[in-house]
């Protein structure tokens, strides 16, 4: 599909937060049922899109329809107020404008801030052009929705003209006549057979979005009962409100801004009163604006949303029981399992400061956070103390009583992360072996500023050893000093910490490291190198991302395998020409890699339209989202090279995957419904490595993966697939799913 005509499809999913194509068809469909506001919306969002390619504005927002959905609302709401005429044709292509250059002004204002303009545009437009078209004449503001059945009486006669009456006045049950209607309201619309195709749309996209819909439903339903308004009959809350309002606030505030659970359940019907509150003052307020006043349309929805969003972000301390959407996915479950599948996580290890070990080799955690140890307690408990060990753990060779005795004594010190030099202290002796200084506590000291409100405080140092002074730039791994046993420090070793103030002896503060390699410190399958301390065999080290050591690990940094980490090193404009293995003629599809307004790097198929972002850094390759066919040649790379560590692992941990992937759509819809509460589905993404040499000169590289979804007690294979790296370049993949079979080859593209 070409991108202009999808990024007019995606106009109508947006309206629920989505890239869902069938929902976005379904909802196109039911937009004609108030046939001038059909083609009134389809001709608005088709300018908007045009306009913005035009323009110049972000690509990425065009085609998702975010800049195109609020002049779709307009248009579709204009033929309500105006009759069919050359002057309504005029203002529908004025309202689209302006709710173009209204949704990337709000766009810019808002999204600084950390929060979405929902459809303030179209409320802003369509409140100008009914002010404005009391000074027109050519325009005057009429009831325009009673024109529509007189044309198709004029067009097909009695039975056209019955029908379509029969569309919107068929005999429903009550409550769910009611809840359609207000399904249908959304897309300013009054009919339920409306209604139903949004609600299969709504329910075909988000199985949570739609349980959502129906609890604001039951909720609102509950709340007018008790204030003795009732609803949907005359003094009652009306359709329009209880869709476009209370229904999207809910849907905004508990399923898609704020990652599904029991809490942004609560969190959703929170919002009903809230929202009732805000659309009888926005009334009030309107009222007297002109002879009519002017509707309050979803400006209640806005408000509630904006304001529930907001507060959260403000939070110091968000915990766990309602949780921001980190990364917008575009379907509530999406975001929900990307989380579970650890994908926050992720996130976490790459922003804001990555840190990184201080060291080089192999080093024990001797004492961690707040795990009962001598010196980290209380305000000071989120540190890290450090110390070199042999294959029978000790920390010295020889007798151990002089401070070369001890391995770590004297081992460079490097800076975690890029920052600038605070504090040096690094006058005070060492200490004989024993003996402790308390009077000053932290010893020789280094302490570096990576941002504002994070400082890493590095303790315990040789006296005389620092090699940097105060208001010097430093780089992630720049020698600092040597490990000492200054301070209050028996025996040499190295006192790690995060602060959010410069002080030396700061309270801590609690921040994971992005990535290192650790074992758990068994003596199983180590060996000894020379009058060195031991090395564990690299089979028995996992690489961890976004935590802390614990105490009795070994750790140390990840030294990352040159081919692979240049192969799958994807810079922003790298393309890719990929073919089939069978078909070396044929025309490739290309590849190219892409950032968005938030810097994320992202695939995109020129063929397909399909995308795969993803993430790299010096550790680890890891894809985080797709959007587009299963069956596109993407989406097969994407399972295939879901997470790579850059490093050689022989047996790299299995890593759970997102949710999408389950293949059979009744086990998926059953999760979905139940996945804000508990998931009993679990798909696993494992790796390994194949051929015999994958050292740090091996030129050729073949990695094995398998996706395994287990339900249930059984287990069912998505993907095997085998991935092969030349030279520091992708050569080729070979996959299959079932009985189906993709042999792909890689080469770099033309301009």
């Amino acid at each position: 599909m070409p991108a202009f005509f999808r990024a007019v499809l995606h106009s109508y999913s947006m309206l629920f937060f989505s890239q869902h194509r069938g929902l976005a068809a379904l909802l196109l469909l039911a937009t004609w049922a108030h046939p001038w506001a059909g083609a009134a919306g389809l001709a608005a969002a088709a300018l908007a899109v045009g306009g913005a390619r035009l323009g110049g504005f972000s690509r990425e927002y065009t085609d998702l329809g975010a800049y195109s959905f609020n002049a779709l609302l307009v248009g579709l709401a204009l033929p309500l107020y105006f009759a069919p005429s050359a002057g309504l044709a005029a203002l529908v292509g004025l309202g689209a404008g302006l709710a173009l250059l209204l949704s990337v002004a709000l766009g810019g204002w808002l999204g600084g801030r950390g929060l979405p303009f929902l459809s303030l545009p179209f409320i802003l437009v369509m409140w100008l052009l009914l002010l404005a078209s009391r000074q027109l004449p050519l325009v005057p503001a009429e009831a325009g929705g009673v024109y529509w059945l007189n044309d198709a009486y004029a067009l097909g006669g009695p039975h056209l003209a019955n029908a379509a009456r029969w569309a919107t006045e068929a005999d429903w049950p009550p409550p769910a006549a009611t809840y359609l209607r207000a399904l249908s309201a959304v897309l300013l619309q009054d009919s339920p057979w409306a209604g139903l195709l949004v609600a299969l749309g709504l329910l075909w996209h988000s199985r949570i979005a739609f349980s959502l819909s129906v609890l604001a439903f039951g909720g609102a339903w509950g709340l007018a009962l008790l204030a003795g308004a009732g609803v949907g009959g005359v003094g009652g809350v009306g359709a329009y409100d209880l869709g476009a309002n209370y229904l999207m606030a809910a849907v905004a505030v508990g399923g898609v801004f704020a990652l599904p659970s029991l809490g942004s359940y609560g969190w959703s019907l929170l919002s009903l009163p809230v929202t009732a509150v805000l659309l009888a003052a926005a009334e009030a307020l309107l009222r007297p604006l002109g002879p009519a006043g002017l509707p309050a349309l979803s400006l209640p929805y806005c408000l509630t949303s904006l304001l529930f969003l907001y507060v959260l972000l403000l939070r110091e301390k968000p915990g766990n029981w309602l949780v921001l959407t980190p990364l917008q996915r575009y379907s509530p479950e999406a975001n929900l399992y990307a989380h579970l599948a650890g994908l926050g996580r992720r996130a976490a290890a790459l922003a804001p400061v990555p840190l990184a070990l201080p060291f080089l080799g192999e080093w024990r955690c001797t004492q961690g956070y707040a795990d009962g140890g001598p010196t980290h307690q209380g305000p000071w408990g989120q540190a890290l103390d450090f110390a070199i060990t042999d294959k029978e753990g000790q920390t010295y060779e020889g007798s151990g009583r002089t401070l070369s005795d001890f391995y770590c004594y004297d081992k460079p010190v490097l800076a975690p992360a890029d920052g600038t030099v605070e504090e040096v202290v690094q006058h005070l002796p060492d200490n004989a072996i024993g003996e402790v200084d308390t009077r000053q506590n932290w010893g020789n000291t280094v302490v570096l500023r990576h941002a504002p409100g994070l400082y890493s405080q590095l303790s315990h140092l040789r006296a005389y050893s620092v090699r940097v002074r105060p208001g010097q730039a430093v780089r992630r791994g720049e020698v600092l000093a040597s490990c000492g046993s200054s301070g209050r420090s028996p025996e040499p070793h190295l006192h790690f910490q995060l602060q959010a103030t410069p002080a030396i002896g700061s309270p801590t503060l609690a921040y994971p490291l992005a990535h290192f390699l650790a074992s758990d410190g068994s003596l199983k399958g180590s060996e000894s190198i020379g009058n060195k301390p031991d090395c564990l065999c690299q089979s028995a080290l996992t690489l961890h991302t976004a935590t802390v050591p614990r105490t009795g690990e070994l750790v140390r940094p990840p030294q990352p395998q040159a081919q692979l980490s240049q192969a799958l090193h994807l810079p922003p404009g790298q393309r890719l020409a990929v073919q089939l293995a069978s078909a070396p003629e044929a025309p490739p599809q290309v590849w190219e890699v892409f950032t968005d307004a938030y810097n994320a790097r992202y695939l995109r198929c020129h063929y397909t339209g399909a995308v795969a972002y993803f993430e790299q850094d010096e550790a680890v390759f890891q894809c985080t989202a797709y959007y587009g066919s299963r069956q596109a040649w993407l989406y097969w790379f994407y399972l295939a090279a879901y997470r790579v560590p850059l490093c050689y692992l022989p047996q790299p941990r299995a890593v759970p995957l997102p949710l999408s992937v389950v293949r059979r759509p009744w086990l998926g819809w059953l999760q979905d419904v139940v996945a804000p509460f508990f998931q009993f589905v679990q798909p696993v993404f494992t790796l390994k490595w194949l051929g015999p040499d994958a050292g740090p000169a091996a030129r050729q590289l073949q990695l094995g993966s398998r996706v395994v979804v287990s339900y249930f007690g059984q287990k069912q294979v998505v993907q095997e697939a085998e991935l092969t790296i030349a030279d520091g370049a992708l050569t080729s993949l070979t996959a299959r799913r079932g009985a189906q079979q993709l042999a792909l080859t890689f080469a770099a593209a033309n301009s």
